[in-house]
């Protein structure tokens, strides 16, 4: 009994999976051509967004480290970022 519900489950998620992707294809076809001639036609403001969002990232960001203990431990900090910039840098290499 318990084979025939999770064959019957692996059915339906894979029924679903297929209409999920069959709607993604519709999506990106419809919305390929007014999401380019946006950016094709607003350059300058695009990029203004873009920048705002990537600025307000980074305002938050530094926002929520003053307010943590990190703030009260500079060199912790300082030693995290060496080793998260080791870490994807070694990654990066690793990946070619």
């Amino acid at each position: 009994m318990n084979n025939n519900n999770t064959s019957i489950t692996e059915d339906l998620l894979n029924d679903a999976q297929s209409v999920v992707r069959q709607v993604e294809t519709v999506i990106d076809h419809t919305a390929a051509p007014v999401r380019q001639s946006i950016v094709t036609r607003f350059p300058v403001l695009f990029l203004l967004l873009v920048t705002f969002g990537v600025t307000l990232t980074l305002f938050g960001i530094q926002r929520y480290l003053e307010e943590s203990w990190l703030n009260a431990h500079p060199w912790v900090a300082v030693f995290l970022g060496v080793v998260v910039l080791t870490a994807t840098g070694s990654l990066y290499k690793k990946l070619g």
